[in-house]
């Protein structure tokens, strides 16, 4: 079976066997295409993780300060745990992937906004802020 065959059949299989042509260095062998496509989508996946992690803060924060004027179902000290682990994965995200923290700015955190204040909007029947009312340090303080 060709290799590009293999990728579509079984990925774990062309894993395996890219990661054996590799170590013996024979080249020839090897499905140069979807190679590079692994790698690209390795990278998007830290990508994908921070603006999920991000959008993860954004809805917590929203919903901290959102209970404080409403009467909403308060969960105060897991709201205040879930941005604490977030921000301390984003700070492992950026340690092994430093050139993610360029993308770490006002754009991605107002397109996380948006996703935020909709599920708020939905689980706590409420109308957030039509903005981000949280700064950069706000939501990344303790990953920078």
């Amino acid at each position: 079976m060709k290799d590009a065959e293999l990728y579509e059949q079984d990925f774990f299989l062309w894993t395996r066997e890219t990661a054996a042509a590799l170590r013996a260095r024979r080249f020839a062998d090897l499905d140069i295409d979807h190679i590079a496509e692994e790698i690209e989508d390795m990278g998007a996946r830290h990508q994908r993780e921070l603006d999920s992690r991000v959008t993860q803060i954004l809805e917590h924060l929203l919903k901290l300060r959102l209970a404080k004027g409403l009467i909403l179902e308060y969960n105060q000290a897991g709201w205040q745990a879930s941005v604490f682990r977030q921000r301390r994965e984003i700070a492992k995200i950026l340690r092994y992937s430093p050139s993610l923290r360029r993308l770490a700015t006002l754009d991605l955190i107002r397109e996380c906004y948006k996703e935020a204040a909709a599920a708020v909007a939905i689980e706590y029947k409420v109308e957030p802020p039509a903005d981000c009312p949280f700064s950069e340090e706000d939501i990344l303080s303790a990953a920078t």
